[in-house]
């Protein structure tokens, strides 16, 4: 007689009952009814998802993970500069910055450039020695490896970290004992109430287990953070992006493309039109997707900024 294993309680409201939501890889992802909360269940052990991470195929065109992580260094870096000007709105000076999951260390390298005292914590050996090289700090394959003391640091971040964490409301509440009384603590995550999630989860390249584990809603995320004694200041909804282009529209800058090159091959002096036209293709299928789901979701990603009380 085969005995069915227990399902796995909601990690972020305790609920004993989830609903089976989507089989994605082998994985079964489920939601709470409670809070409404998707997330993989059961989650893989600490042995596997160690394993996974510490693989370089993870940042260089692993299946699930990145095509060329070191490649988006400029991107990730101008990113970088803009949400530690969020961070600096919200405290009095700039002091210690942990980043949790640091992979390569463009924020560490940016946060020194500007002033703050960085610390980092990533599991993959080859990122980690990568970061210490670039931005000159600590980075330890844990958080308790680094010794910080509680009630110490100015500023804690999760850059599209908490997706992939099994239990997210213990590491925030973890992590939030490490910082100062004011000291901000900030994230970033997949938009889970994204068209493509709601309408084609199927296709949603987000749904990616093992590497993501939980799926964040503007609501859900709130509720975590408010539930570790966290003040949410902002939720942001960031990078508009239609689903897809009409056919037409596609087939237009496919041909654009050919006959005057992009930003990444500039065939003729006129590679500059494709830019413009591809944002023209993207407001106007934004425009179209609205009109067809009012109220629908078209932004890719969430930041949340909050204090400790």
């Amino acid at each position: 007689m085969t005995t069915m294993a227990e399902p796995t309680p909601c990690p972020l409201c305790g609920g004993a009952e989830p609903r089976p939501h989507l089989c994605r890889r082998g994985h079964e992802i489920v939601r709470c009814p409670r809070c409404g909360f998707m997330f993989v269940s059961p989650p893989p052990s600490p042995a596997e998802l160690a394993a996974f991470y510490r693989d370089p195929a993870y940042f260089q065109g692993g299946e699930a993970g990145y095509v060329n992580y070191l490649a988006d260094q400029s991107w990730l870096e101008g990113l970088a500069r803009g949400r530690l000007e969020r961070i600096e709105r919200l405290l009095p000076r700039r002091g210690t910055v942990l980043d949790v999951g640091c992979a390569a260390g463009f924020f560490l390298s940016v946060a020194r450039e500007r002033g703050w005292r960085p610390l980092g914590a990533e599991l993959s050996d080859e990122m980690a020695a990568y970061a210490r090289r670039l931005a000159g700090c600590p980075v330890a394959p844990s958080v308790d490896q680094l010794g910080i003391a509680p009630g110490t640091l100015d500023a804690v971040t999760l850059w599209e970290y908490v997706e992939h964490v099994p239990q997210p409301r213990e590491e925030i509440e973890r992590l939030a004992t490490l910082l100062r009384p004011g000291g901000v603590l900030a994230l970033s995550t997949p938009n889970t109430a994204y068209w493509t999630a709601i309408h084609r989860p199927e296709h949603w390249k987000e749904f990616s287990p093992p590497a993501h584990l939980g799926f964040f809603t503007d609501a859900t995320l709130r509720r975590l953070l408010e539930s570790c004694g966290l003040e949410v200041v902002a939720l942001p909804h960031l990078t508009p992006r239609a689903p897809s282009h009409p056919y037409a529209l596609e087939r237009l800058l496919g041909q654009l493309r050919e006959l005057v090159g992009s930003g990444a091959s500039r065939r003729t002096p006129l590679w500059w039109s494709f830019g413009l036209a591809w944002r023209a293709a993207e407001l106007a299928s934004i425009a179209g997707y609205r009109l067809r789901w009012p109220g629908s979701d078209l932004h890719l990603g969430i930041e949340a900024y909050a204090r400790k009380r």
